[in-house]
C-alpha cells in the first residue's frame, strides 16, 4: 500500500502506519505543549505516549478480528493505521452469518478485556481509600484525568477503550456494530440483500453523527461520519458488483493476450511497442515459454527509474495468477485482489489464452448493472 510503512508481522498478518497517522502524533504533542497541569516538554511526552499506547489497543482491536478470521480459514491481507483507526483487510469475509458474527464481535471484546485489565490495574495502583476518595470529589478526580502521572494514564486507557468497544457497537455499517446486524440479518435474507440494507442503515446513522458533528462541533466525529458514509455506500456498490457477476465465467470477461514482452527487450523498445494500445498487461515470454507478466503501470514506472536502455528481463514479476476460463469471475475477482499487479493470465491446456484485470471486471459490471442480459449467465 503507497504512503504506508510496515511495522512488523504477527501470524502472517503486515501490520502497517500510514503516513498520514503522523497527523495524529502532531495534534497529540499540540495537546501536551498546552497541557497546564506540567511543564510543556512532560505534557508533550504523556500525550505522544498515551496516543501511541491507545493504538496499541486499536491493533490488538484489529487482530482480534483478524486471528478469529483466520480460525475460520479468512485470509488477512494487512491491518493498516490510519489517523482515525485501524483497518484490517480480508481477502473474503466468510458468508456464513455466525462466522462473520465471531469475527466482528472478536475486536469489541478485546476492548472490552483491556478495559477491565487498564481499570483493574488502575486500581490496585491507586488504591480503593484513595479511589473513593477521587470519586466522590470532583475536583480531586478532574485533577486525576487532567494530570500527566501514570495513574492518569492508566484511567485514560481504560476509559478510552470502553469508549472504542461501544463506539464500534453503534449499528454503522461498515463499523462493527453495522457489520453485527448484517450478520443478523443474513440470517434471514440473501447475504447481498442484507449487505444492502445495513449499508443503508449505516449512512443513516453516519448522517445524524454529521449533524451531532455541526452541533458540538466536533471535527473528529466528523470525519467519522463521512468515512462511514462513504465506506457503506462503498459495501453497497461491492454487493451490487458482485449480484450482477454471479454465475458470469473468466472466458465471459477475459482479455486478448495482445503483444508479447521479452527478457532482453529494451524498455524504450518495448514503452514504443505499446504506447497506442489499450492493453493494461503483458505476457513476457522467452522462445515461446510463458515467464510472467508486467502491467503498463510497472512498465512505465521502471522506464522512469532503470531509463530506455534497461531490460525487461529486471522488471516483471514470475508471481502471476492462475485463473482457468470456467472459474467464476467472483472468485478470480477475489484472487485478484491479492495480485500485485491486479492481473491474472488465463490458462487453458497449459497455453496461455487471455488476460483478465480487476479493471476488465469492473467495467463489465458497469455493463451488466445496466443492461443485466448482456451476458448468459449459468
Amino acid at each position: 500500500m503507497s504512503w504506508s510503512l510496515k511495522l512488523f508481522t504477527i501470524r502472517g498478518i503486515p501490520v502497517r502506519v500510514h503516513g498520514s497517522f503522523l497527523l495524529i502524533l502532531v495534534w497529540a504533542a499540540w495537546l501536551g505543549f498546552n497541557t497546564r497541569a506540567a511543564g510543556w516538554p512532560l505534557g508533550v511526552l504523556f500525550w505522544v505516549v498515551f496516543t501511541l499506547l491507545l493504538f496499541v489497543c486499536v491493533v490488538l482491536h484489529e487482530l482480534g478480528h483478524s486471528l478469529v478470521a483466520q480460525l475460520f480459514g479468512v485470509t488477512v491481507q494487512d491491518i493498516t493505521l490510519w489517523p482515525i483507526g485501524g483497518v484490517a483487510r480480508f481477502v473474503k469475509l466468510p458468508q456464513r452469518p455466525y462466522q462473520e458474527f465471531l469475527i466482528t464481535a472478536a475486536g469489541p471484546a478485546v476492548n472490552f478485556f483491556l478495559a477491565i485489565l487498564f481499570g483493574v490495574i488502575a486500581f490496585a495502583w491507586i488504591g480503593p481509600g484513595r479511589l473513593i476518595d477521587m470519586v466522590t470529589s470532583p475536583y480531586q478526580l478532574e485533577r486525576l484525568l487532567t494530570g500527566v502521572s501514570a495513574e492518569a494514564m492508566l484511567i485514560m486507557l481504560a476509559l478510552n477503550n470502553l469508549l472504542l468497544a461501544l463506539f464500534n457497537l453503534i449499528p454503522a455499517f461498515p463499523m462493527d456494530g453495522g457489520r453485527l446486524v448484517r450478520s443478523v440479518l443474513a440470517a434471514f435474507m440473501p447475504f447481498g440483500r442484507a449487505t444492502k440494507l445495513a449499508s443503508w442503515l449505516g449512512q443513516g446513522a453516519a448522517v445524524i453523527m454529521g449533524v451531532a458533528a455541526l452541533r458540538v462541533p466536533s471535527l473528529f466525529l466528523g470525519l467519522v461520519a463521512a468515512f462511514v458514509f462513504v465506506a457503506a455506500w462503498g459495501e453497497r456498490q461491492q454487493a451490487v458488483t458482485t449480484d450482477h457477476l454471479r454465475g458470469v465465467r473468466v472466458s465471459q470477461a477475459m482479455q486478448p493476450i495482445g503483444v508479447r514482452l521479452y527478457p532482453l527487450e529494451m524498455l524504450g523498445a518495448a514503452a514504443g511497442r505499446v504506447a497506442a494500445l489499450p492493453q493494461a498487461a503483458y505476457l513476457v515470454v522467452d522462445a515461446g515459454k510463458l515467464l510472467g507478466i508486467a502491467s503498463r503501470h510497472d512498465l512505465l514506472a521502471a522506464l522512469r527509474k532503470a531509463g530506455p536502455t534497461a531490460r525487461v528481463s529486471q522488471h516483471y514479476t514470475q508471481a502471476f495468477v492462475r485463473l482457468a476460463p470456467d472459474d467464476t469471475l467472483i472468485d478470480a475477482d477475489e484472487k485478484l485482489a491479492q495480485a500485485q499487479p491486479p492481473f491474472g493470465i488465463v490458462i487453458a491446456n497449459g497455453q496461455a489464452v487471455g488476460l483478465l484485470g480487476r479493471g476488465d471486471i469492473a467495467r463489465l459490471a458497469e455493463t451488466l448493472e445496466r443492461y443485466p442480459a448482456a451476458l448468459p449467465r449459468e
